[in-house]
Formats: C-alpha cells, sequence, structure tokens
C-alpha cells in the first residue's frame, strides 16, 4: 500500500472533491436518489463510494488494483477487481475519474460504460486537458507527461466524440473543479516535476504543513464529461 501513501496524505481534499461529484450528479438525476446504483470505475481507495453510500445510494467499485480493492472492502465497501469490461450488471451511475488515458482501447471503455447504463443513466468522466492553459504553458513539463502510464490525451472536443459515438447525448464537457489542497502540497508537487529543485521546494512544503490554508487546485487541468444514455 506504500504506493497510496501520497494519496492518503491527501484524502482530505480528495474526500471534498468527490462530495462535488455525488452533487453535480444528483443535480442531473430525474428520479428518486435513493434509488441509485452507482459504479465507479478505478475506485482506489473508495472514497467516492464512501460519498455516495452517504448521499443513500447503493455503490460498487471496479479496479485493477488488488491492493485498492482488499482496502476497499476493509473499509465495508463493495468493491471488486477489474475493469469496465469485466463488470456485469446495470447502473444508473458510472464514474470513471482519471482512468480512460490509462486505457489502451478508450473506445472500447466507453462501450461498456454505456452497455452498463440504463437508459436515461448518468457517466461522469474526468481525464487532464491537453488542450487547456496548463499544458501549454508548461509544455513538456506539463503533469500529465510525468505519467508513463498515460497513453492517451484528449480535448474538450475528442472525449465529447467518443461518447457521442457510442450514442451518448446531451454531453457536456466543462473543467473539472478543483481540489482543495493545503497550501504546502504545491511545493511538494512542484518537486516532483522540478528534480533540480526538488529539495529546497519540498523543504519549503514542510515548513508550511502547519499552516491551515488550502489552495484549491487543478493539478491536471482536467475537465470533466457527462453524458446521458
Amino acid at each position: 500500500m506504500d504506493h497510496f501513501a501520497p494519496y492518503l496524505a491527501q484524502i482530505v481534499a480528495h474526500r471534498a472533491y468527490f462530495r462535488q461529484k455525488i452533487q453535480k450528479i444528483s443535480s442531473t438525476i430525474h428520479y428518486p436518489l435513493s434509488t441509485i446504483h452507482l459504479l465507479d470505475i478505478g475506485c482506489a481507495l473508495g472514497v467516492l463510494l464512501e460519498e455516495a453510500k452517504k448521499s443513500g445510494w447503493k455503490a460498487m467499485g471496479v479496479d485493477r488494483s488488488i491492493d485498492a480493492v482488499s482496502y476497499c472492502k476493509k473499509k465495508g465497501l463493495n468493491a471488486v477487481a477489474g475493469t469496465a469490461r469485466t463488470v456485469r450488471g446495470s447502473f444508473d451511475v458510472i464514474t470513471a475519474c482519471e482512468v480512460i488515458e490509462h486505457e489502451r482501447d478508450p473506445l472500447g471503455m466507453i462501450q461498456s460504460i454505456y452497455t452498463l447504463l440504463n437508459p436515461g443513466g448518468i457517466a461522469l468522466i474526468t481525464t487532464p486537458n491537453h488542450s487547456g492553459w496548463g499544458r501549454k504553458l508548461m509544455g513538456r513539463w506539463w503533469p500529465g507527461y510525468q505519467h508513463p502510464e498515460h497513453l492517451f490525451f484528449f480535448d474538450h472536443e475528442s472525449i465529447m466524440y467518443l461518447l457521442k459515438k457510442v450514442g451518448f447525448t446531451s454531453v457536456e464537457v466543462t473543467n473539472d473543479p478543483p481540489r482543495p489542497f493545503p497550501i504546502s502540497f504545491l511545493f511538494t508537487r512542484a518537486g516532483d516535476y522540478f528534480p533540480w529543485l526538488k529539495l529546497p521546494l519540498k523543504a519549503i512544503g514542510k515548513l508550511l504543513d502547519g499552516l491551515k490554508i488550502t489552495n484549491p487546485i487543478n493539478p491536471w487541468n482536467g475537465m470533466m464529461v457527462v453524458g446521458r444514455k
């Protein structure tokens, strides 16, 4: 579980972010919220699943990581190992946050989501925005490029094209809301992408750790896509 340590260190920011996602979905649903059955693809440590359960939803997660699934199960969450293609069932809402850029077959993943959704169901997908100001400003130092497991990048037009191609309607693409990271995160994260400044940046971040100041940022300059089946 050591590879989840950075995520756990910022769990408060992630929880606030996923709470926003539940609120966003709630505002688009046209039937009783208490009946919603949600699937979270790439559920990681289950924060979104927890927030969905707080709203009274039935929530299930799927993840490639056996460690992540085991962690979720220990917390009493419904999670299974696998991908969108291996899940069976039907759902009213399917989320996939920062997942599609890792997929070898993004169109196939979107098709699987569409197939799993009930008529009128909602898909919510987030991914780095390749045409955003962050990528244009940072060039090869853009955070999206720093992860070799990122296989595909999308802009508003290409991600909308994928959803519409498989049959989604009312597709909306917006900037993903920021996460309320502590101010120290700006420096510690920057140290990961600018190695020659890593020591001084992380030292500054450590000094700022005690301050209860948040710095809401969207570290991947991401976008949020919502489509209805």
